[in-house]
């Protein structure tokens, strides 16, 4: 964890200066016990690891799809036709592609009801496989 150093030693070095102040101006306050301080300096830099580890996934993430949405408007600005419309003209392609019997599993997923690739749902799906793969890993690294 290469977070750990920087982060934790300001931590700890700020934690000790009342300790180094209380020895030196003779002040009864004392802060707390080393091993209390140690701890606290471990889970923050325990938590900036994972920040640091995470914080690009879900950046990149949330990025991706918002340029893939960029990506679409901008198509449907340069061709003029809407989604639907752009669906009904390849619809022959995909056909021939899925009657080939070479992607059985793609077959299978269009055999059902229509559905609209509304970008919301995909979204909120993605992040939250995002997040609880996230959280596995922090219980996994926690216990």
């Amino acid at each position: 964890m290469t977070v750990a150093a920087p982060i934790a030693a300001p931590f700890s070095a700020s934690v000790n200066a009342p300790r180094a102040a209380a020895r030196t101006s003779g002040s009864p306050v004392a802060a707390a016990p080393p091993r209390v301080s140690r701890a606290a300096a471990g889970a923050v830099a325990g938590i900036a690891a994972v920040y640091e580890a995470t914080h690009p996934v879900i950046s990149a993430y949330v990025q991706g799809v918002a340029m893939a949405d960029d990506l679409e408007e901008q198509a449907r600005q340069d061709s003029g036709i809407s989604d639907g419309e752009w669906m009904e003209r390849n619809e022959p392609r995909y056909d021939a592609i899925q009657g080939g019997g070479a992607y059985p599993l793609l077959s299978s997923l269009s055999e059902g009801e229509e559905f609209d690739l509304d970008l919301e749902p995909l979204f909120e799906f993605g992040l939250l496989g995002t997040l609880d793969g996230i959280a596995v890993m922090i219980g996994e690294t926690s216990g």
